[in-house]
């Protein structure tokens, strides 16, 4: 397993600023309005949620240790191939495209979260997906007006509020029979159990963006950078972030005039601007959660 800084950047054995971040959100959607919690969280997605996927391509290198030129090019194309995957899947069975990309991030979500702190449990990686997906039923929960209305435009299917619920409480239940049957591996349960409080609140009291944008740029981006920034270079270089962001750069910014050109430049009607930009964030996560799990892997 990676070390446990993979979870956050550390203060303490308990505590982190992630930790303290997200106290500090709670009150910020109490008291600052939607628009601003909006624009803030768009920034965060643009700069350290797409960057936070930027180096996988390197991640992928260093975890094949190959320095061939021929062998680069070819995961470069391999990567390449599975994001146009993606984006077809989106593209001529959305429906099948939102639930993928859905059921994947929710396993992604679970793992860079637990990856470093369930290393005993065998049943770790269902573990990642339920934790996952509570949370995303959570979030859909408290916005599922305008949850069902971008699940309807993208796949012309209708989102059942039950349905959703009962997600929700078959997860809940299933985790805490987990929780319950390896009690003594798991440390720290009362501070998880208050990053669910805080949640609840954030999700309920903040706009859908924000609560997207803060599970993904505090307690997904950010310490997945960490995991990636160790995983490459420590030991090596002496500011290892700029290493890590000069790597990443080009990629990014590849990545963002991508988003802005469809934008602005009236690529699409307005009404598909919302499928484009899940099926561009589905393109991207699918090849990246492979690349991460690997990079997990290379420590277990």
């Amino acid at each position: 397993m990676l070390k446990p800084v993979t979870t956050s950047f550390s203060i303490n054995k308990k505590l982190s600023i992630t930790h303290y971040l997200t106290v500090f959100c709670v009150f910020f959607t109490l008291f600052c309005p939607d628009k601003a919690q909006n624009i803030i969280s768009a920034i965060g997605i643009l700069s350290f949620g797409i960057l936070h996927g930027a180096n996988d391509i390197k991640i992928l290198i260093k975890k094949k240790s190959t320095s061939k030129p021929q062998l680069k090019l070819l995961y470069l194309l391999s990567y390449v191939v599975v994001v146009f995957l993606g984006v077809s899947i989106f593209f001529f069975f959305p429906a099948l495209g939102l639930i993928t990309f859905i059921a994947v991030s929710c396993y992604h979500f679970g793992e860079q979260h637990w990856e470093s702190k369930l290393n005993k449990i065998r049943e770790r990686r269902l573990f990642y997906f339920l934790y996952g997906t509570l949370i995303f039923s959570i979030l859909f929960i408290f916005h599922y007006k305008t949850i069902n209305e971008i699940i309807f435009q993208i796949s012309n299917y209708d989102l059942s509020y039950v349905y959703l619920k009962n997600i929700f409480i078959f997860s809940t239940i299933f985790i805490l029979c987990l929780v319950f049957k390896n009690l003594k591996k798991i440390e720290n349960l009362w501070i998880e159990f208050m990053i669910i409080v805080f949640l609840l609140i954030i999700f309920s009291q903040g706009s859908l963006l924000f609560g997207f944008g803060f599970y993904f740029i505090i307690w997904h981006s950010l310490p997945s950078l960490k995991s990636q920034i160790r995983f490459l270079y420590e030991g090596q270089v002496i500011n290892p972030y700029i290493k890590y962001l000069k790597s990443g750069f080009i990629y990014w910014v590849f990545a963002i005039i991508g988003l802005v050109a469809f934008y602005f430049l009236g690529v699409l009607p307005k009404e598909q601007y919302v499928s484009v930009f899940f099926s561009f964030l589905a393109a991207i996560t699918f090849p990246h959660v492979v690349v991460m799990g690997l990079m997990f892997k290379s420590s277990d």
